[in-house]
């Protein structure tokens, strides 16, 4: 998918209305045609909706499509007019502020992903000036959004220019030069306002994620939450109240100086004791004396009870093709996905040797998804957000527990699958079982990688800023390459509609096993998607389930020191019995740099690993005996 990246105007928001007296409002929402108006001066912005400033389709979470705001957008030759935006500005009409006493808060939504090139990122600035645009002073260095590809609500405090009668707002943008396609800066519903003298807001209680709300029963959950100061007075104190449905109130008293606009995070010191299964819905709120808003003192959530908690492997599924110059970003983070973390990951190619139409097609359909995309349970992930997204979704509750078992039979693959329920629940649920591949390469020119990181011109990438901007094909190895997913891409037809704790629920697959896979780089993924939101709840893999006997089991002790290393590392293993072991040392991207095949004992076995002819860098030794595989990163440092 080609991101866009829009500057999107800084949007400033009153958070209670009814309490809060309105000095200056704007939401772009009347101005006609492309050109701020209405009092504003501008030079290179633009007000439309978001989708007609954009540079091409982008995904815009938590917004409304066809609402207007102001933008520049930093792509060139299309929308959002000439790149090398160095100084782009736009300010309010005339504000006066001379009878207004105590303070003035503004408040308002921005789009800024903050994108750099050459490892400088652009910049975004909240400006004042009191002199009729003579002079400009920096009220705020706008932050990258909490979120990629999102609004997120800032605040300024603009009480030291109290008694001034020409006071104007600008929001100034700059690509730093780079003379490159970047992201911009788009703002709405800005508010200037007058704050309470108290005013603390209870901004979040855990849990935010209903998949984070599941516990044992008689197992607890902790809560967390976030108050922001909204008024003008600092906070030294106050208490936080929650309650499960009806039930009694459990409170927690915090002494913490709170100055205006800051946030003060917080972890209420009663667990929450989980009794029954289901749902339990809580009520959390804050009180502070004199505090008179009560409209954002409360929040709403629940938690749920559950048997036993599955074991939660996350599913990352990833568009990619030869041709797509930033496919080196998915190759590499896939290596660190892999190798740092118990994860399913897949490579979906798309019109070039190891392209797989069918598969590519369901996420174009799904929401135009193309090129390079990740998939994260099936829901779509920015690229900027790719791992923490992923730690969040490896503490997500995985509903059931599948067991897998199989292999080759003749030419047939066979895996049987057993759903094993942590909670009742109903729902079309579907089975997915997809195979992929290790290792692929080839020799014609269409097996050649494109490289938009060569020379370093967007960062470091695993060292692909130090290969040639078209990669030759004998110098390319493609890992997790998506082979066959059956009985469909979207998992058709039904599994189950009801899946219930205490049963096994058990689907045996059969596929051909085609000549041209190398049956010593297969693995088997299962999926249990749920259709009715197209998330995966769980997933689980048979690692290399052709050539290792069984399941692929972790190897019970198994470490390497020094690491860093200079001049060696050795290898710490256990093995089974007197045979031999697989030993090779590959680079970040699976190159093997060194193979060793060291005669095994039962028992821990120790191997020596020459590590001065490797360049200082990041490593991956590999490990296989007959029973287990294993990897360990390792750093080498001259």
């Amino acid at each position: 998918m080609n991101k866009i990246f829009t500057l999107i105007y800084l949007v400033l928001m009153a958070h209670n209305a009814q309490a809060q007296q309105v000095l200056f409002k704007e939401t772009f929402e009347l101005m006609p045609g492309l050109n701020l108006s209405q009092g504003w001066s501008s030079g290179g912005w633009r007000t439309s909706e978001m989708y007609n400033l954009y540079c091409s389709y982008s995904y815009v979470p938590q917004y409304k499509y066809f609402a207007k705001v102001a933008a520049i957008s930093g792509c060139y030759g299309e929308k959002g007019g000439p790149r090398n935006n160095s100084n782009v500005f736009c300010y309010t009409k005339s504000i006066n502020l001379t009878s207004v006493q105590k303070g003035a808060f503004l408040k308002y939504d921005s789009y800024f992903n903050r994108t750099a090139v050459n490892n400088i990122p652009e910049r975004a600035t909240v400006e004042v000036s009191v002199n009729d645009g003579a002079s400009w002073t920096v009220l705020q260095v706008v932050p990258q959004g909490n979120t990629v590809d999102s609004f997120t609500t800032q605040y300024v405090n603009l009480s030291q220019y109290l008694g001034y009668g020409n006071v104007r707002i600008g929001f100034r943008y700059s690509d730093q030069g780079q003379n490159q396609k970047l992201g911009g800066w788009a703002i709405d519903d800005i508010e200037l306002f007058l704050p309470e003298q108290k005013d603390l807001s209870l901004e979040i209680f855990s849990p935010t994620d209903s998949l984070l709300a599941f516990a044992v029963v008689n197992n607890t959950i902790i809560h967390t939450g976030t108050v922001l100061n909204k008024g003008l007075d600092t906070i030294h104190s106050f208490v936080v109240h929650y309650k499960r449905g009806s039930s009694y109130v459990l409170s927690d008293t915090f002494n913490a100086i709170i100055p205006p606009l800051t946030k003060f995070n917080f972890t209420h010191d009663i667990p929450d004791t989980v009794f029954q299964t289901g749902k339990t819905n809580i009520t959390a709120w804050i009180v502070v004396p004199g505090d008179v808003n009560k409209s954002n003192d409360t929040i709403h959530t629940y938690v749920q009870g559950a048997h036993f908690m599955p074991k939660k492997v996350v599913m990352v599924e990833k568009g990619t093709a030869t041709w797509h110059q930033f496919a080196p970003m998915g190759i590499t983070y896939f290596n660190m996905l892999h190798y740092d973390n118990e994860a399913n990951l897949a490579a979906i190619h798309s019109t070039d040797p190891m392209g797989y139409k069918a598969y590519a097609d369901y996420f174009y359909d799904m929401n135009y998804y193309s090129g390079l995309y990740f998939m994260i349970d099936r829901k779509y992930t920015d690229w900027g957000m790719l791992f923490s997204t992923f730690s969040r979704h490896k503490q997500h509750f995985g509903y059931a527990d599948l067991e897998l078992h199989g292999g080759v039979a003749g030419n047939r693959i066979d895996i049987g699958v057993t759903v094993k329920p942590a909670i009742d629940m109903t729902g079309d649920f579907r089975l997915l079982l997809l195979i992929t591949e290790d290792k692929l390469s080839g020799t014609s020119p269409y097996w050649r990688q494109m490289n938009a990181y060569a020379g370093g011109k967007w960062g470091p990438m695993g060292g692909f800023e130090n290969k040639p901007d078209t990669i030759p094909a004998q110098d390319m190895q493609y890992d997790f390459v998506a082979r066959k997913i059956t009985p469909a891409p979207d998992g058709s037809p039904t599994f189950a509609t009801e899946l219930k704790y205490g049963g096994n629920y058990y689907k045996k697959f059969n596929i051909r096993l085609e000549e041209e896979w190398n049956r010593n780089n297969l693995r088997a993924i299962v999926m249990l998607l749920r259709n009715d939101d197209t998330l995966i709840l769980n997933s689980a893999k048979l690692n290399y389930f052709l050539n290792v006997a069984g399941d692929e089991k972790e190897i019970s002790r198994t470490g390497i020191y020094p690491n860093p290393a200079n001049e060696y590392t050795t290898l710490e293993f256990e093995a089974k019995g007197n045979s031999k072991a697989d030993v090779w040392v590959a680079d970040i991207n699976g190159r093997r740099l060194l193979s060793l095949q060291p005669a095994t004992v039962n028992g821990i076995n120790k191997l020596q690993i020459p590590t001065y002819n490797l360049p200082t860098g990041l490593y991956i030794i590999n490990v296989l005996t007959g029973e287990a595989k294993h990897s360990l990163k390792l750093q080498v440092v001259h």
